[in-house]
């Protein structure tokens, strides 16, 4: 994923995985929430992930895939469904 300075959005594998599982962003934040109490990231952060402006250190993915896992009710989703890991993706190489 690249940071956007341009403002435009576009579907991450993150806001993908949300859209077809059916889980809101306000769901994944209260999952984040429940576990991380008040260091859970804030809407604006959780945003800038969802739409690829950021990109969430390590931990806070992990955390992140936790959380899409307990919403879905899915511990079979891989944190490659959520993030591009991909290293002929040449995005993946933009600072």
């Amino acid at each position: 994923m690249t940071s956007r300075s341009d403002g435009m959005r576009r579907e991450t594998l993150l806001e993908h995985v949300l859209k077809t599982r059916g889980i809101s962003p306000a769901g994944l934040l209260d999952k984040l929430r429940e576990r991380m109490g008040d260091r859970a990231p804030d809407e604006r952060q959780l945003r800038r992930w969802r739409f690829g402006r950021a990109e969430p250190v390590r931990k806070n993915m992990v955390r992140t895939l936790w959380a899409v896992r307990e919403a879905a009710k899915d511990a079979s989703i891989r944190i490659e469904d959520l993030f591009d890991f991909d290293p002929t993706n040449p995005a993946n190489w933009e600072d």
